[in-house]
């Protein structure tokens, strides 16, 4: 907030959660990028706005900031339990992206693409973060600045004049319309919460479902664009692997350069991009290594949970931790040596 004048940009503390949340949305529908932050408790008074995002087609980005809980929980300690409501909060189906940051490197690059991919197809995208890598003190390299083109996805200059009133949610085989600034163009629609026709007027008819399903196809459009989870060590033939996602990069990334000095190899398949869930990469992790475990800050195995669901992969094990507390090198290194 102390550089907002400098730098030309707005901070405002809302009076409640669902104030900030439709503050956001707002902002993005009348054409400037905004984005809003909170914990687990903040985000439930969030997820109407999030549903209203998914059926008006605009932009939304959050930043949610996990620790323990239900409810006030362990307030000041860290956790990885809040990936289920990031990617089901809200009521209703549509398309939605969930990015987990992992270090200050990522805070700084993947809200950026959170930003772009909002605008570029027009969807929520919540940007999980731990307690632990957002408010620790730690070393980074300098940040690479403007490297990360702006894409606003957004119809300007002459084709504006091009523009009809039901283009804003014409149905595409992509699930993508096209968007404009409302007063851009003479064309015009209704940004409409109920069901409605591709110029926004509302619409109960049996087809209004043609619709609702125009807006899911964006789940298969987008998972074309998303990268690849990244490997950390070999790629393949290891002698035991993990999965993980958020702050588990940072204690890994020591392991597997730890365990290489004792001839040892460890290696982890990372997930930055965690909804939609990009298979192919996994599946091949799965083909190359045999001893394959999940790490995560949870009780239940989130991550390891939809993998499971979402295709036919299964866990040897698991490593959880879930008294607020991040993972540490020792308790790695203590479940290694108890599962090679």
């Amino acid at each position: 907030a102390q550089y907002q004048k400098e730098f030309g940009y707005v901070v405002k503390q809302g009076e409640d959660e669902i104030t900030v949340a439709n503050l956001c949305l707002g902002s993005m529908h009348a054409g400037t990028r905004s984005m809003c932050a909170t914990s687990g408790g903040g985000f439930d008074l969030m997820t109407e706005t999030i549903s209203l995002a998914g059926i008006i087609e605009c932009p939304w980005v959050c930043a949610l900031f996990q620790r323990p809980g239900p409810a006030t929980g362990l307030p000041t300690w860290t956790a990885q339990g809040d990936l289920n409501l990031a990617i089901h909060g809200g009521h209703g189906e549509f398309a939605r992206m969930v990015i987990g940051c992992s270090d200050p490197t990522d805070h700084f690059e993947l809200i950026q693409h959170a930003f772009n991919y909002a605008e570029k197809y027009q969807i929520p995208v919540i940007i999980l973060s731990e307690k632990v890598s957002a408010e620790s003190y730690m070393t980074a390299d300098r940040f690479k600045q403007n490297t990360i083109p702006i894409q606003r996805g957004l119809v300007t200059g002459k084709d504006l004049e091009k523009l009809e009133n039901k283009d804003r949610f014409r149905i595409t085989e992509s699930g993508v319309s096209k968007r404009w600034i409302p007063g851009s163009s003479e064309a015009y629609y209704f940004a409409n919460g109920d069901e409605h026709q591709e110029d926004g007027v509302l619409d109960e008819s049996e087809t209004a479902g043609d619709m609702y399903q125009k807006r899911i196809r964006k789940l298969d459009t987008i998972l074309k664009d998303l990268p690849d989870p990244d490997i950390y060590g070999s790629e393949k033939d290891a002698q035991i692997s993990f999965v993980g996602w958020g702050s588990s990069k940072m204690v890994m990334e020591d392991i597997v350069a730890e365990y290489a000095k004792k001839d040892i190899t460890v290696n982890y398949l990372h997930f930055s991009y965690l909804w939609p869930l990009k298979a192919e990469k996994l599946r091949n992790f799965f083909r190359e290594n045999q001893n394959i475990h999940l790490i995560e800050n949870n009780y239940t195995g989130q991550l390891g949970n939809l993998i499971e669901q979402q295709t036919d992969l299964g866990f040897k094990k698991r490593l959880l931790k879930w008294d607020g507390r991040p993972f540490f090198v020792e308790d790695v290194q203590q479940y290694i040596d108890q599962n090679l």
